[in-house]
């Protein structure tokens, strides 16, 4: 029952704090599930990817063949502009072949058949049916006139399509527009779709497993290519890319290429760099990185990154099991949500904004590291969206305790500016007991008397006004010295001045400040007397150290922060002890509490008015100063 009362009581006091927490806590939840700040994610994760292809190497079982613009420049001349003929990429089949290649893939669409060389495409298509290692791509276009087009439950089982299960829309007749190798017989068909859709930042990242038409589904190329090598394929959907660094440094792109050009040409003149078997056991990926051709694509690793060499990442991903995977949503939930709290209990708890600050900043630094350190071991954590969500929460925050404290302040201001420095005041909202210093209470002070001798003969030398006047200046001078050394001014009574230690904050230097004050006053007062041309004003300060009461007395209409009890009135008859004798006395009892600070001179045992017990005296004097200083 304790327990649920002092949680209810903060949650009050902290009403504002505990709403924030919740909206953010809600903001966290919904950009976790729904990834509206995805964008903002994939800038660190997207350069931490980047950083870390550098550090391993692609599969040297996988060869490019690049057309390139010098293959399209240099092929011209010998078998015309493009596209080239289809027997052209058949004599290039054949020759690979010889070699023993592992497989053969194509990055290029042979949608239509070419009318004016049908003879090239018969060609390939006897080629393509000798081996079963060749594999083709095809396409799927969205199209809105899908009426034009085949129904997917027509299509020929060798195209690989299936039904998913369960089904998710059985109750329509799919159609599609897939652009297809017509021309190839569909029993030599081994088909995988090339469709790679960008995130919706325009940068791709991910490679579709299979690809999703209404309730079919059919395996994207290096699915189909994967299978045939009876690797183990992943039961997601897609798999998001690890990308590898480049084989030289001169080099772009990750895996060994060869002009297409340069490949051919060898192949028909039976040149020594083909005749060294380098095809042999190899997966071979024919494509294009020519800029007419327009196969390039805006990835992580570049913005004009070529189609083949995402189609060979892809590949290379599948045979290794090697590939990024997101933590999941839950886990990550959680984190955030700890780290939330953490938060905001550091912030209620810290008196200073700058050590909460390099708090979080090392935090955010710790989760930069983490997070990059975990896209090495193939995982990928969003960071940036999270971060400036609790960012925005520790601004936020900030407003709120600034402005909190900037009442709190406002109002100490109030109660204790009259009777304390602004410095201590500050001190006293930091510690954020400003309403607990007011409550009644039963502490250690120490008190101290001061008032100014002869103080009636003063007065019927000078009118009122000028009386005013030097009270005026003696009582801003003293009550600065007092402020210095963090004392409380209690009040003035008349041409007295009454002030503490020890409360509202309790310091275990009360004593050694409250005498050293007093010391200072004196110094100040031979500068006033100077100044005034008074060289008979003097004062009387006695002090002393007990228990006493201290809070806020008075009524609903008026009241005072002041100390009460017999502490204040032994501090008050120490000082009348003063008269004729010295400036400064203190009670054995303040005395003790700084001995080693201060040289003290016994002046006697007095007995003080109502009081039965005697009471001993010292005058205190700094290290090696003299006590006629302090003595008239």
């Amino acid at each position: 029952m304790y327990c649920a009362k002092q949680v209810k009581a903060f949650c009050y006091k902290q009403s504002a704090i505990v709403i924030l927490f919740i909206l953010f806590s809600l903001l966290i939840t919904l950009n976790v599930l729904f990834k509206p700040l995805s964008n903002v994610d994939n800038i660190w994760l997207d350069f931490a990817t980047k950083q870390w292809s550098q550090t391993h190497q692609a599969s040297a079982d996988i060869i490019v063949i690049d057309i390139d613009d010098t293959s399209i420049q240099s092929m011209q001349g010998i078998v015309g502009r493009w596209p080239w003929p289809r027997s052209v990429h058949a004599e290039l089949l054949e020759q690979i072949l010889q070699q023993q290649a592992k497989a053969i893939i194509f990055d290029i669409l042979f949608s239509e058949p070419d009318i004016y060389r049908p003879d090239a495409d018969n060609y390939l298509a006897e080629v393509v049916a000798t081996a079963n290692n060749i594999f083709l791509p095809i396409l799927h276009l969205n199209s809105d006139n899908t009426y034009l087009f085949n129904k997917l439950s027509d299509y020929p089982k060798s195209l690989g399509l299936r039904k998913t299960n369960p089904p998710v829309n059985n109750s329509k007749t799919i159609r599609a527009n897939l652009l297809l190798p017509s021309f190839i017989p569909s029993a030599a068909w081994r088909l995988g779709t090339i469709n790679f859709q960008a995130d919706n930042d325009g940068v791709g990242r991910v490679y579709e497993i299979e690809h999703q038409i209404g309730e079919w589904a059919i395996d994207s190329l290096p699915t189909k290519v994967a299978r045939h090598f009876n690797a183990t394929i992943p039961t997601d959907s897609e798999i998001i890319l690890d990308w590898y660094g480049a084989t030289e440094a001169d080099s772009l792109y990750p895996y060994s290429t060869y002009s297409y050009a340069a490949v051919y040409q060898a192949l028909s003149e039976e040149r020594p760099f083909i005749s060294e078997q380098i095809f042999h056991d190899k997966i071979i990926i024919i494509g294009a990185t020519a800029a007419g051709l327009h196969d390039i694509k805006n990835t992580p690793i570049s913005e004009v990154y070529p189609g083949p060499y995402i189609l060979a990442t892809a590949l290379n991903n599948l045979l290794d099991g090697h590939y990024y995977s997101r933590i999941s949503k839950q886990l990550l939930c959680f984190i955030t949500l700890c780290s939330l709290m953490l938060l905001t209990i550091g912030l209620i708890k810290a008196t200073r904004i700058l050590p909460v600050a390099l708090g979080f900043s090392c935090f955010a630094l710790f989760v930069y590291v983490t997070s990059y350190y975990l896209v090495s071991l193939q995982w990928l954590v969003p960071v940036n969206s999270l971060l400036l969500i609790l960012t925005l929460y520790f601004l936020s925050v900030l407003v709120l305790q600034f402005l909190k404290r900037q009442r709190e302040y406002s109002y100490a201001i109030d109660i204790f500016g009259r009777f304390m420095d602004p410095n201590v005041v500050r001190q006293l909202v930091d510690s954020g007991q400003t309403k607990q210093a007011l409550q009644a209470k039963s502490c250690k002070v120490t008190v101290l008397f001061s008032d100014i001798r002869d103080f009636t003969t003063l007065s019927e030398k000078c009118n009122a006004l000028q009386i005013v006047m030097l009270l005026d200046k003696y009582f801003s001078m003293q009550v600065g010295e007092i402020f210095k050394q963090q004392g409380t001014l209690d009040k003035f009574i008349g041409d007295a001045i009454m002030a503490f230690w020890g409360a509202p904050i309790e310091s275990s230097q009360q004593e050694k400040m409250a005498i050293e004050a007093a010391l200072k006053m004196i110094e100040a007062l031979e500068l006033f007397r100077e100044e005034q041309k008074l060289p008979d004003f003097n004062i009387g300060i006695g002090i002393h150290t007990g228990e006493a009461v201290v809070g806020a007395i008075g009524g609903e209409q008026r009241y005072d922060y002041t100390v009460i009890g017999d502490t204040v009135n032994v501090a008050s008859r120490i000082e009348g002890v003063t008269k004729n004798r010295c400036f400064i006395l203190v009670s054995e009892a303040t005395k003790n509490g700084c001995a080693d600070d201060f040289d003290f001179t016994e002046l006697g045992n007095y007995k003080l008015k109502g009081r039965e017990e005697g009471v001993t005296l010292y005058i205190p004097r700094r290290k090696d100063r003299e006590i006629s200083d302090f003595h008239f």
